[in-house]
Protein backbone atom coordinates (compact mmCIF):
# COMPACT_ATOMS: atom_id res chain seq x y z
CA UNK A 1 0.00 0.00 0.00
CA UNK A 2 1.15 3.22 -1.13
CA UNK A 3 0.77 5.12 2.13
CA UNK A 4 2.33 2.42 4.44
CA UNK A 5 5.36 3.37 1.85
CA UNK A 6 5.16 6.85 2.75
CA UNK A 7 5.03 6.11 6.42
CA UNK A 8 6.57 3.20 7.64
CA UNK A 9 5.79 4.50 11.32
CA UNK A 10 2.62 2.32 11.75
CA UNK A 11 1.51 4.98 15.04
CA UNK A 12 2.51 7.98 12.75
CA UNK A 13 0.40 6.31 9.89
CA UNK A 14 -2.71 5.80 11.85
CA UNK A 15 -2.55 9.10 13.20
CA UNK A 16 -2.31 10.63 9.54
CA UNK A 17 -4.97 9.06 8.31
CA UNK A 18 -7.15 9.73 11.14
CA UNK A 19 -6.55 12.97 11.15
CA UNK A 20 -7.09 13.14 7.44
CA UNK A 21 -10.09 11.64 7.19
CA UNK A 22 -11.83 14.41 9.48
CA UNK A 23 -10.42 16.74 7.37
CA UNK A 24 -11.44 14.68 4.04
CA UNK A 25 -15.12 14.78 5.98
CA UNK A 26 -14.68 18.04 6.13
CA UNK A 27 -14.31 19.64 2.76
CA UNK A 28 -16.21 16.69 1.13
CA UNK A 29 -19.58 17.36 2.97
CA UNK A 30 -18.66 21.05 2.68
CA UNK A 31 -18.14 21.52 -1.25
CA UNK A 32 -20.82 18.24 -1.67
CA UNK A 33 -23.49 20.58 0.14
CA UNK A 34 -22.14 23.89 -1.38
CA UNK A 35 -22.26 22.51 -4.97
CA UNK A 36 -26.14 21.81 -4.26
CA UNK A 37 -26.90 24.58 -2.40
CA UNK A 38 -24.69 26.56 -4.83
CA UNK A 39 -26.53 25.16 -7.65
CA UNK A 40 -30.19 26.31 -5.99
CA UNK A 41 -28.89 30.08 -5.23
CA UNK A 42 -27.09 30.27 -8.90
CA UNK A 43 -30.66 29.55 -10.26
CA UNK A 44 -32.92 31.26 -8.00
CA UNK A 45 -30.43 34.41 -8.64
CA UNK A 46 -29.30 33.97 -12.47
CA UNK A 47 -26.80 34.57 -14.31
CA UNK A 48 -26.78 38.31 -14.05
CA UNK A 49 -27.00 38.77 -10.28
CA UNK A 50 -25.01 35.39 -9.31
CA UNK A 51 -22.45 37.38 -11.51
CA UNK A 52 -22.36 40.16 -9.57
CA UNK A 53 -21.89 38.67 -6.29
CA UNK A 54 -19.34 36.13 -7.51
CA UNK A 55 -17.44 39.46 -8.52
CA UNK A 56 -17.60 40.59 -4.68
CA UNK A 57 -16.43 37.26 -3.37
CA UNK A 58 -13.36 37.31 -6.13
CA UNK A 59 -12.65 40.77 -4.97
CA UNK A 60 -12.50 39.98 -0.83
CA UNK A 61 -10.59 36.51 -1.59
CA UNK A 62 -7.46 38.83 -2.51
CA UNK A 63 -7.52 40.72 0.85
CA UNK A 64 -8.05 37.51 2.54
CA UNK A 65 -5.07 36.36 1.06
CA UNK A 66 -3.14 39.49 3.16
CA UNK A 67 -5.32 39.46 5.70
CA UNK A 68 -4.24 34.93 6.15
CA UNK A 69 -0.34 36.57 6.40
CA UNK A 70 1.06 33.60 4.92
CA UNK A 71 1.70 32.01 8.11
CA UNK A 72 -0.33 28.52 8.01
CA UNK A 73 2.38 26.12 6.95
CA UNK A 74 5.24 28.40 8.99
CA UNK A 75 3.44 28.23 12.16
CA UNK A 76 2.22 24.91 12.29
CA UNK A 77 6.08 23.56 11.10
CA UNK A 78 7.44 25.34 14.37
CA UNK A 79 5.06 24.07 16.43
CA UNK A 80 5.59 20.60 15.61
CA UNK A 81 9.34 21.04 15.94
CA UNK A 82 8.91 23.46 19.21
CA UNK A 83 5.57 22.44 21.23
CA UNK A 84 6.76 24.85 24.12
CA UNK A 85 6.65 27.81 21.69
CA UNK A 86 2.44 26.97 20.80
CA UNK A 87 1.03 29.68 22.94
CA UNK A 88 3.56 32.93 22.09
CA UNK A 89 3.40 31.49 18.42
CA UNK A 90 -0.56 31.36 18.72
CA UNK A 91 -1.01 34.67 20.61
CA UNK A 92 1.12 36.47 17.97
CA UNK A 93 -0.16 35.19 15.14
CA UNK A 94 -3.88 35.60 16.38
CA UNK A 95 -3.00 39.49 17.07
CA UNK A 96 -1.57 39.96 13.77
CA UNK A 97 -4.17 38.35 11.73
CA UNK A 98 -6.72 40.31 13.50
CA UNK A 99 -5.20 43.59 13.17
CA UNK A 100 -4.45 43.47 9.29
CA UNK A 101 -7.77 41.87 8.86
CA UNK A 102 -10.05 44.98 9.81
CA UNK A 103 -7.31 47.49 8.15
CA UNK A 104 -8.18 45.18 4.83
CA UNK A 105 -11.78 45.15 6.09
CA UNK A 106 -12.11 48.83 5.83
CA UNK A 107 -9.44 49.32 2.75
CA UNK A 108 -11.35 46.81 0.76
CA UNK A 109 -14.95 48.89 1.46
CA UNK A 110 -13.29 52.34 0.80
CA UNK A 111 -11.73 51.24 -2.48
CA UNK A 112 -15.15 49.57 -4.13
CA UNK A 113 -16.62 52.67 -2.72
CA UNK A 114 -14.13 55.00 -4.57
CA UNK A 115 -14.81 53.45 -7.95
CA UNK A 116 -18.28 52.45 -7.62
CA UNK A 117 -20.11 55.36 -5.56
CA UNK A 118 -20.98 55.17 -2.14
CA UNK A 119 -24.46 54.08 -2.78
CA UNK A 120 -23.56 51.31 -5.23
CA UNK A 121 -24.97 47.64 -4.58
CA UNK A 122 -21.37 46.51 -4.70
CA UNK A 123 -20.32 48.67 -2.19
CA UNK A 124 -22.88 47.24 0.12
CA UNK A 125 -21.72 43.74 -0.41
CA UNK A 126 -18.50 44.41 -0.10
CA UNK A 127 -18.68 45.54 3.29
CA UNK A 128 -20.93 42.88 4.35
CA UNK A 129 -19.09 39.96 2.37
CA UNK A 130 -15.95 42.10 3.57
CA UNK A 131 -16.58 41.35 7.43
CA UNK A 132 -15.29 37.74 6.91
CA UNK A 133 -11.72 38.91 7.26
CA UNK A 134 -12.23 40.15 10.62
CA UNK A 135 -13.36 36.73 11.64
CA UNK A 136 -11.17 34.96 9.76
CA UNK A 137 -8.73 35.26 12.75
CA UNK A 138 -10.29 32.69 14.75
CA UNK A 139 -8.65 30.01 12.08
CA UNK A 140 -5.52 30.82 14.67
CA UNK A 141 -6.96 27.95 16.48
CA UNK A 142 -6.89 25.44 13.39
CA UNK A 143 -3.15 25.66 13.47
CA UNK A 144 -2.63 24.33 17.08
CA UNK A 145 -5.25 22.09 16.17
CA UNK A 146 -2.97 20.80 12.81
CA UNK A 147 -0.18 20.45 14.36
CA UNK A 148 -1.37 18.47 16.93
CA UNK A 149 -3.47 16.24 14.25
CA UNK A 150 -6.63 17.12 15.94
CA UNK A 151 -8.54 18.38 13.01
CA UNK A 152 -11.58 16.49 14.14
CA UNK A 153 -12.36 19.59 16.13
CA UNK A 154 -12.24 22.31 13.56
CA UNK A 155 -13.93 19.92 11.12
CA UNK A 156 -16.94 19.89 13.92
CA UNK A 157 -16.71 23.43 14.78
CA UNK A 158 -16.70 24.78 10.85
CA UNK A 159 -18.94 22.19 9.74
CA UNK A 160 -22.04 23.27 12.00
CA UNK A 161 -21.35 26.71 11.05
CA UNK A 162 -21.74 25.42 7.60
CA UNK A 163 -24.98 23.37 7.79
CA UNK A 164 -26.41 26.43 9.41
CA UNK A 165 -25.68 28.57 6.92
CA UNK A 166 -27.29 26.62 3.77
CA UNK A 167 -29.78 25.45 6.09
CA UNK A 168 -30.37 29.57 6.08
CA UNK A 169 -29.80 30.04 1.98
CA UNK A 170 -32.55 27.39 1.65
CA UNK A 171 -34.99 29.82 3.63
CA UNK A 172 -33.64 33.03 1.70
CA UNK A 173 -34.49 30.95 -1.44
CA UNK A 174 -38.11 29.99 -0.55
CA UNK A 175 -38.58 33.35 0.83
CA UNK A 176 -37.47 35.09 -2.64
CA UNK A 177 -34.64 37.24 -0.01
CA UNK A 178 -32.59 40.08 -2.03
CA UNK A 179 -28.94 39.53 -3.22
CA UNK A 180 -27.75 41.10 0.31
CA UNK A 181 -29.02 38.83 2.55
CA UNK A 182 -27.16 36.05 0.57
CA UNK A 183 -23.71 38.16 1.39
CA UNK A 184 -25.02 38.57 5.31
CA UNK A 185 -25.24 34.66 5.53
CA UNK A 186 -21.57 34.57 4.49
CA UNK A 187 -21.05 36.98 7.67
CA UNK A 188 -22.79 34.72 9.94
CA UNK A 189 -21.24 31.17 9.12
CA UNK A 190 -17.89 33.26 10.10
CA UNK A 191 -18.97 34.12 13.26
CA UNK A 192 -20.71 30.66 14.10
CA UNK A 193 -17.48 29.11 12.84
CA UNK A 194 -15.24 31.31 15.19
CA UNK A 195 -17.57 30.85 18.56
CA UNK A 196 -17.28 27.08 17.55
CA UNK A 197 -13.30 27.18 17.48
CA UNK A 198 -13.53 29.02 20.68
CA UNK A 199 -15.64 26.34 22.57
CA UNK A 200 -13.46 23.93 20.69
CA UNK A 201 -9.63 25.79 21.94
CA UNK A 202 -10.69 25.14 25.86
CA UNK A 203 -11.53 21.47 25.42
CA UNK A 204 -8.23 20.95 24.20
CA UNK A 205 -5.62 23.95 25.04
CA UNK A 206 -2.09 24.03 24.87
CA UNK A 207 -0.71 24.41 28.00
CA UNK A 208 0.08 27.96 28.41
CA UNK A 209 -2.32 31.09 27.93
CA UNK A 210 -1.54 33.10 24.21
CA UNK A 211 0.44 36.01 24.98
CA UNK A 212 1.99 38.37 21.95
CA UNK A 213 5.47 38.66 21.26
CA UNK A 214 6.45 41.81 19.32
CA UNK A 215 10.15 40.04 18.47
CA UNK A 216 8.32 37.11 17.61
CA UNK A 217 5.96 38.81 15.23
CA UNK A 218 8.67 40.87 13.25
CA UNK A 219 10.53 37.24 12.99
CA UNK A 220 7.29 35.56 11.54
CA UNK A 221 6.60 39.10 9.20
CA UNK A 222 10.10 38.39 7.94
CA UNK A 223 9.47 34.78 6.81
CA UNK A 224 6.16 35.23 5.85
CA UNK A 225 6.40 38.30 3.51
CA UNK A 226 7.41 35.91 0.49
CA UNK A 227 4.30 33.57 1.64
CA UNK A 228 2.09 36.84 1.87
CA UNK A 229 2.86 38.52 -1.27
CA UNK A 230 2.60 34.75 -2.96
CA UNK A 231 -0.55 34.41 -1.20
CA UNK A 232 -2.18 37.51 -3.04
CA UNK A 233 -0.10 36.57 -6.40
CA UNK A 234 -2.12 32.79 -6.33
CA UNK A 235 -5.43 34.87 -5.49
CA UNK A 236 -4.41 36.85 -8.36
CA UNK A 237 -4.33 34.22 -10.80
CA UNK A 238 -7.11 32.75 -9.42
CA UNK A 239 -9.94 35.46 -9.23
CA UNK A 240 -8.42 38.03 -11.26
CA UNK A 241 -9.81 36.43 -14.37
CA UNK A 242 -13.35 36.42 -12.87
CA UNK A 243 -12.87 40.57 -12.09
CA UNK A 244 -11.47 40.50 -15.92
CA UNK A 245 -14.77 38.75 -17.31
CA UNK A 246 -17.11 41.01 -16.01
CA UNK A 247 -15.32 43.92 -17.80
CA UNK A 248 -14.78 42.54 -20.57
CA UNK A 249 -17.59 40.37 -20.82
CA UNK A 250 -20.43 41.40 -18.38
CA UNK A 251 -22.07 40.22 -15.33
CA UNK A 252 -23.80 37.33 -17.14
CA UNK A 253 -20.91 35.92 -18.49
CA UNK A 254 -19.44 35.44 -15.06
CA UNK A 255 -22.32 34.17 -13.53
CA UNK A 256 -22.25 31.37 -15.93
CA UNK A 257 -18.23 30.89 -15.65
CA UNK A 258 -18.46 31.29 -11.67
CA UNK A 259 -20.80 28.93 -11.09
CA UNK A 260 -19.66 25.78 -13.05
CA UNK A 261 -16.57 26.24 -11.39
CA UNK A 262 -17.52 24.46 -8.42
CA UNK A 263 -17.44 21.42 -10.10
CA UNK A 264 -13.62 21.26 -11.20
CA UNK A 265 -13.23 23.09 -7.63
CA UNK A 266 -14.30 20.94 -5.09
CA UNK A 267 -11.52 17.94 -6.16
CA UNK A 268 -8.48 20.49 -4.87
CA UNK A 269 -9.51 19.84 -1.45
CA UNK A 270 -7.52 16.37 -1.69
CA UNK A 271 -4.25 17.79 -2.06
CA UNK A 272 -5.32 20.71 0.36
CA UNK A 273 -6.14 18.17 3.25
CA UNK A 274 -3.53 15.63 2.63
CA UNK A 275 -0.86 18.77 2.83
CA UNK A 276 -2.25 19.47 5.84
CA UNK A 277 -1.82 16.15 7.61
CA UNK A 278 1.60 15.75 6.07
CA UNK A 279 3.23 18.95 6.59
CA UNK A 280 4.18 17.85 10.41
CA UNK A 281 5.59 15.07 9.73
CA UNK A 282 7.52 15.47 6.55
CA UNK A 283 8.91 18.57 8.26
CA UNK A 284 10.25 15.71 11.30
CA UNK A 285 11.53 13.43 8.11
CA UNK A 286 13.39 16.30 7.04
CA UNK A 287 15.36 16.09 10.42
CA UNK A 288 15.48 12.62 10.70
CA UNK A 289 17.13 11.25 6.86
CA UNK A 290 17.59 13.38 3.69
CA UNK A 291 16.85 10.20 1.98
CA UNK A 292 13.78 8.74 2.95
CA UNK A 293 12.92 12.79 3.31
CA UNK A 294 13.08 12.50 -0.94
CA UNK A 295 11.75 9.43 -1.29
CA UNK A 296 8.63 10.60 0.53
CA UNK A 297 8.46 13.58 -1.77
CA UNK A 298 8.53 11.33 -4.66
CA UNK A 299 5.42 9.07 -3.72
CA UNK A 300 3.70 11.84 -3.13
CA UNK A 301 4.31 13.26 -6.28
CA UNK A 302 3.04 10.17 -7.91
CA UNK A 303 -0.09 9.91 -5.41
CA UNK A 304 -0.89 13.47 -6.24
CA UNK A 305 -0.37 12.65 -9.82
CA UNK A 306 -2.94 9.89 -10.04
CA UNK A 307 -5.47 11.89 -7.49
CA UNK A 308 -5.08 14.39 -10.79
CA UNK A 309 -6.17 12.20 -13.62
CA UNK A 310 -9.05 10.40 -11.87
CA UNK A 311 -10.27 13.91 -11.48
CA UNK A 312 -10.09 14.69 -15.08
CA UNK A 313 -11.52 11.85 -17.15
CA UNK A 314 -14.65 11.57 -15.39
CA UNK A 315 -15.37 15.14 -15.73
CA UNK A 316 -14.43 15.84 -19.21
CA UNK A 317 -16.73 12.60 -20.07
CA UNK A 318 -19.90 13.86 -17.61
CA UNK A 319 -19.48 17.40 -17.10
CA UNK A 320 -22.26 18.61 -19.59
CA UNK A 321 -24.54 16.25 -18.10
CA UNK A 322 -23.97 17.70 -14.91
CA UNK A 323 -24.63 21.06 -15.75
CA UNK A 324 -27.99 20.98 -17.14
CA UNK A 325 -29.07 18.37 -14.14
CA UNK A 326 -27.44 21.13 -11.47
CA UNK A 327 -28.05 24.49 -13.09
CA UNK A 328 -30.29 24.48 -16.13
CA UNK A 329 -30.31 25.51 -19.64
CA UNK A 330 -29.39 29.09 -18.49
CA UNK A 331 -25.74 27.82 -17.76
CA UNK A 332 -24.97 25.19 -19.96
CA UNK A 333 -22.68 27.72 -21.92
CA UNK A 334 -20.59 26.63 -18.86
CA UNK A 335 -19.86 22.70 -20.46
CA UNK A 336 -16.75 23.83 -22.76
CA UNK A 337 -15.46 25.63 -19.38
CA UNK A 338 -15.43 23.46 -17.26
CA UNK A 339 -14.48 20.70 -19.99
CA UNK A 340 -11.17 22.97 -20.10
CA UNK A 341 -10.90 24.17 -16.45
CA UNK A 342 -10.92 20.77 -14.46
CA UNK A 343 -7.41 20.14 -16.19
CA UNK A 344 -5.67 22.37 -13.57
CA UNK A 345 -5.94 19.97 -10.78
CA UNK A 346 -3.11 18.03 -12.15
CA UNK A 347 -0.91 21.03 -11.90
CA UNK A 348 -2.40 22.37 -8.47
CA UNK A 349 -1.67 19.01 -7.28
CA UNK A 350 2.15 18.97 -8.44
CA UNK A 351 2.28 22.63 -6.78
CA UNK A 352 0.84 21.53 -3.13
CA UNK A 353 3.38 18.87 -3.65
CA UNK A 354 6.32 21.37 -4.34
CA UNK A 355 4.88 23.24 -1.15
CA UNK A 356 6.01 20.81 0.78
CA UNK A 357 9.31 20.46 -0.28
CA UNK A 358 9.78 24.63 -0.53
CA UNK A 359 8.19 24.71 3.10
CA UNK A 360 11.06 22.36 4.61
CA UNK A 361 13.93 23.57 2.40
CA UNK A 362 12.70 27.46 3.96
CA UNK A 363 12.65 28.80 -0.55
CA UNK A 364 9.89 30.93 0.19
CA UNK A 365 11.80 33.34 -2.50
CA UNK A 366 11.04 30.15 -4.53
CA UNK A 367 7.35 30.22 -4.24
CA UNK A 368 7.09 34.14 -4.82
CA UNK A 369 8.56 34.09 -8.28
CA UNK A 370 6.28 30.95 -9.07
CA UNK A 371 2.65 32.65 -8.36
CA UNK A 372 3.78 35.81 -9.61
CA UNK A 373 4.90 34.12 -13.19
CA UNK A 374 1.36 32.59 -12.60
CA UNK A 375 -0.37 35.91 -12.07
CA UNK A 376 1.46 37.58 -15.34
CA UNK A 377 0.59 34.64 -17.44
CA UNK A 378 -3.40 34.76 -16.32
CA UNK A 379 -3.57 38.27 -16.86
CA UNK A 380 -1.16 38.89 -20.02
CA UNK A 381 -2.83 35.53 -21.49
CA UNK A 382 -7.32 36.46 -20.57
CA UNK A 383 -6.23 39.57 -22.63
CA UNK A 384 -5.47 37.96 -25.69
CA UNK A 385 -7.80 35.06 -25.34
CA UNK A 386 -10.89 36.40 -23.44
CA UNK A 387 -12.32 39.25 -26.53
CA UNK A 388 -11.23 35.55 -28.97
CA UNK A 389 -12.89 32.99 -27.44
CA UNK A 390 -15.16 34.47 -24.14
CA UNK A 391 -15.10 32.42 -20.89
CA UNK A 392 -13.51 29.15 -22.49
CA UNK A 393 -10.52 31.10 -23.18
CA UNK A 394 -9.91 31.89 -19.74
CA UNK A 395 -10.39 28.31 -19.04
CA UNK A 396 -7.72 27.72 -21.25
CA UNK A 397 -5.43 30.84 -19.66
CA UNK A 398 -6.28 29.34 -15.84
CA UNK A 399 -4.53 25.73 -17.01
CA UNK A 400 -1.50 27.44 -18.55
CA UNK A 401 -1.11 29.63 -15.76
CA UNK A 402 -1.16 26.92 -13.53
CA UNK A 403 1.06 24.76 -15.59
CA UNK A 404 4.13 27.64 -16.05
CA UNK A 405 3.87 28.68 -12.22
CA UNK A 406 3.65 24.87 -10.31
CA UNK A 407 6.12 22.89 -12.82
CA UNK A 408 7.64 25.18 -15.96
CA UNK A 409 9.48 27.47 -12.89
CA UNK A 410 10.90 24.92 -11.58
CA UNK A 411 13.12 24.09 -14.96
CA UNK A 412 15.25 27.13 -13.40
CA UNK A 413 15.12 26.73 -9.19
CA UNK A 414 14.79 22.72 -9.21
CA UNK A 415 15.30 20.54 -11.77
CA UNK A 416 15.51 17.37 -9.32
CA UNK A 417 11.27 18.80 -8.82
CA UNK A 418 10.65 19.06 -11.98
CA UNK A 419 11.78 15.65 -13.12
CA UNK A 420 9.77 14.26 -10.45
CA UNK A 421 6.30 16.18 -11.58
CA UNK A 422 7.05 15.05 -15.62
CA UNK A 423 7.97 11.67 -13.97
CA UNK A 424 4.92 11.50 -12.02
CA UNK A 425 2.54 13.17 -14.29
CA UNK A 426 3.14 10.44 -17.67
CA UNK A 427 3.67 7.66 -15.57
CA UNK A 428 1.26 7.58 -12.32
CA UNK A 429 0.96 5.22 -9.86
CA UNK A 430 -1.05 4.53 -6.96
CA UNK A 431 0.18 0.92 -5.26
CA UNK A 432 -1.75 -0.74 -2.96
Amino acid sequence: MLLRKIFKDAEVLLLVMHNSAWLFLDKLLRLGLGVIIGAWVARYLGPAQYGELAFVIAYIAIFQAIANLGLDGIVVRDISQHKSRANTLLGTTFVLRLGVGILCWIGATLAMAWENGLHDLSVKLTFLVGSILVFQAADTVDLWFQSQSQSKRTTIAKFSAYLVSNGIKVVLILNEAPIEAFAAVMVLEGVIAAIGLSVAYKKFPCENKWRKVRSLAFELIQESWPFIIGGVSIMVYMRVDQIMIKEMLGVRQLGIYAAVLPLATLWQVIPVVLNLSLAPYVARKKIESEATYWSTLERIFQAYSFIGWIICIPTLLFGSWAIQLLYGADYQEGAIVLSIYVFTNLFINMGMAQGLWMLNERKPLISLFNTIVGAIVCIVGNYIFIPLFGISGVAFVAVLSQLSSTVLTNIIFSRRIFMMQIKSLITPRLKF
